[in-house]
């Protein structure tokens, strides 16, 4: 049975979203640590004290935007990572990896990408646990070799997909970010799967060029 909300709560849940995408805003504009509550309110024209029953302090908002992330890879991304080889899901992870960042727009990810951001290190993030899932799975049957911990090609991916987007951002956008990962994606794979697979994925290109 479908939740019924108070109009009390409903408008409170619009003032939430409304103080959250002047937030958005600004950082897109000015960077996260150069705006204050007292700017954000303004621009979303509502009171400090609107703002402080719907967030607890500014660093909330940007826990929002990492959350808001990590649900849709939890719930959108792995849902659609059900089939297809273990290399054929990892390279899919990071297309809507790449192209969730794109989305979000150059300006926008040019500010998340600081320095004093150290929510990118988070451990246990639920988008790092889709990709966690997808790499036990391909050691179960045979895809990943099995002397390589999870954790450690997890983090190995992530700390470059990281890198070329942070590179991304340094040329302004310039390039595809989503052809960039797949290039750079194929040949990362290599180290860790096993001749198996690279086998199977090398028959499958030569198949499918042309003759």
């Amino acid at each position: 049975m479908k939740k019924k909300y108070t109009k009390r709560q409903i408008q409170a849940q619009n003032t939430k979203d409304t103080i959250y995408r002047s937030a958005v805003a600004l950082i897109e504009q000015h960077g996260f640590d150069n705006i204050t509550i007292e700017d954000i309110c303004k621009d979303a024209k509502v009171s400090v004290g609107s703002f402080y029953n719907a967030f607890q302090s500014k660093n909330d908002i940007m826990f929002r935007i990492f959350k808001m992330a990590d649900d849709y890879f939890e719930t959108e991304v792995a849902t659609r990572l059900q089939e297809g080889t273990t290399k054929e899901k990892i390279l899919r992870f990071f297309h809507y990896y790449a192209e969730y960042n794109t989305e979000r727009g150059i300006d926008f990810v040019k500010r998340l990408y600081s320095g004093k951001n150290n929510l990118f290190s988070t451990k246990g993030r639920a988008m790092q646990n889709v990709l966690s899932d997808i790499l036990r799975e391909g050691q179960a049957k045979g895809d990943i070799l099995p002397s390589i911990d999870v954790e450690e090609i997890n983090r190995f991916l992530f700390v470059t997909i990281r890198g070329l987007v942070y590179d991304w951002c340094l040329h302004d956008g310039e390039y595809s970010l989503t052809e960039a990962t797949e290039t750079y994606m194929q040949r990362l794979l290599i180290p860790f799967l096993t001749e198996d697979i690279n086998e199977i994925t090398d028959e499958t290109k030569k198949s499918d060029s042309p003759r």
